[in-house]
This record gives C-alpha cells, structure tokens and sequence, in this order.
C-alpha cells in the first residue's frame, strides 16, 4: 500500500507525521520510505546524511529507465529511497516523467508492506506523482484560519488525480497538529474542520518533545520525556495505519 503525505504549505508538520507513521509501521511490517522534498528531512530523520553517498535518489525515478534501488536503514524494517540534489528540477519536467515515476513507485511497493511518501511543501510534478500512486492521502493541518485557508488548493489538486489518474484513491483523512488546546481558535476551527472532513482522532497538541526525539532518530514513545506526546502520537499512528487496514485494532 502507498500513503502519501501531503500539504502545500509547510511547517504543518508532514515530516514528523511521515517518519512517525514509518516507525510504527516497521515495528510490525516491512516499510519503505520516500522522501520527495528537496530540504531532506525525512532522509535525516532516518539516516546520517553522510550515509547516502553512492545510494541512488529519489530524483531517479523522474529519470532512470529503471526503479532505483533503495537503501538500507539502521532499522531492519525500514528501506528509505533519500532525497538528492536534484529534486528541484524535477518539476520543470514533462508529464510523461511523473507516469515513469508513478510506474516505478507501484513497482517498488510491490516489496513492502507499506510505502510512506513525504511531498514537497508545494504543488508541482512531485507533488502529482505521489498523489497519482496513493492509495491513501493524509492532510496535516494546523487548526489556524492561515493554515486551513491555504489547504483549498491541495484538495482541489486531490480531488483532480483522484478523478483523472487514481480512481482507487481513498477518500482523504486529515490530522490536527501543533494544537493548543487552551486556544479557543484552535479548538473552535478544529471543531469546522471535524464537521467537514474524516480527522483522525486524537489531536496532536504542540510539544518540543516530538522534534528532540526526531533529530535522535526516533519516535517520540520511544524517547519518554513527554507521556503525552508518546500517547497521542502512538495512539494516532495506530489509527491511521488501522484504519487503512495495516495493523490490526487491539
């Protein structure tokens, strides 16, 4: 199966959902991540920098014949093909790259369990390959009007592939992050936004927690200086990956 996470607008937290949705995944499944943003956040996440020399990129598949071959990580379970250098350009290419990309996308998933895409903070070529292969797209929001204003345009583009390029594509599910939850706003737009669309429960409060077990190259429950954060965050993974059918309900 193939997830995509996905939002034109950064700082949402697609990353930190992206790398925790891998680790909770790979502690029973075979997973593999694909980091289609340029800044390479989800490949530091997961592996030293340095150890992607000579390892082929996720710029690859816009442009080899042949489905790169991804890397190993310091976790058994998780494969990662790495954001390269050239990403950026990749947009500048012609559609027939992103069916070549598509193509060798659905290949590689053939060999796991789980495929996680992590997409650029913008709409573009990349952006319309991961979407085009997803079988589910996630939506992270931050309950704030800029925040939710801004996601328009990435459901329009969803709701396009869906009826263009992926028919299978399931409906998309969103998750509330960086929530404050004594903010009125918050709680207030986090409430329209429930109404409107499939929000997977819980929320995620903000808390510094989650980015200091990030940059160790772990999941937050398994780094436990906030009790909170390791329930939400475990407790969302399991929901999401329940919900597509990848873990089972306890």
């Amino acid at each position: 199966m193939i997830l995509t996470i996905s939002n034109n607008k950064g700082g949402v937290g697609k990353t930190a959902l992206a790398a925790h949705l891998v680790f909770r995944a790979a502690e029973q499944l075979r997973v593999l991540a694909v980091d289609l943003d340029s800044q390479a956040n989800l490949t530091a996440t997961l592996i030293e920098r340095s150890e992607k020399r000579g390892h082929a990129s996720s710029d690859a598949l816009f442009t080899e014949e042949e489905p790169p071959q991804p890397m190993r990580t310091p976790d058994p379970n998780i494969d990662l093909l790495p954001a390269g250098k050239a990403l950026n350009s990749t947009d500048r290419l012609n559609l027939s790259a992103a069916f070549q990309a598509i193509a060798h996308l659905k290949k590689l998933a053939g060999a796991y369990d789980l495929m996680v895409i992590d997409t650029p903070p913008a709409i573009g070529l990349r952006m319309t390959t991961a979407l085009a292969c997803a079988r589910q797209v996630v939506v992270p929001l931050v309950p704030e009007s800029y925040s939710v204003d801004g996601v328009a345009s990435v459901l329009a583009e969803i709701a396009s592939i869906g009826e263009n390029l992926n028919t299978s594509m399931r409906p998309a599910q969103f998750v509330l992050n960086l929530v404050n939850p004594q903010a009125r706003q918050h709680r207030r737009i986090g409430e329209q936004i429930s109404e409107r669309f499939a929000v997977a429960q819980p929320w995620l409060s903000r808390s510094v927690a989650v980015a200091e077990a990030l940059a160790e190259r772990r999941p937050v429950w398994r780094r436990p200086t906030s009790a909170k954060a390791a329930q939400q965050w475990r407790a969302l993974c399991d929901r999401l990956l329940i919900d597509n059918g990848l873990l089972r309900a306890n």
